[in-house]
């Protein structure tokens, strides 16, 4: 199954770029993970990085980039 909703490219111009897509996803998904297991038990057909990467596109969280001396 291929991502098509939503856009890599909205993705990108929200993070900056593709690894920082998927570092920030995976952490977030562990979070969802952790705080409601339940849910995605019940839900099996849900997974958290989809509800993770909506969640990006939508703009319910930011990524902040940390700049290096």
């Amino acid at each position: 199954m291929a991502m098509i909703d939503p856009p890599i490219d909205d993705l990108v111009a929200r993070a900056g770029d593709k690894y920082t897509i998927s570092t920030v996803v995976a952490k977030r998904a562990k979070e969802l993970l952790l705080k409601r297991p339940e849910y995605f038990f019940e839900n099996y057909r849900v997974k958290p990085l989809e509800v993770a990467t909506f969640q990006l596109a939508r703009g319910e969280y930011r990524c902040t980039k940390i700049k290096k001396d």
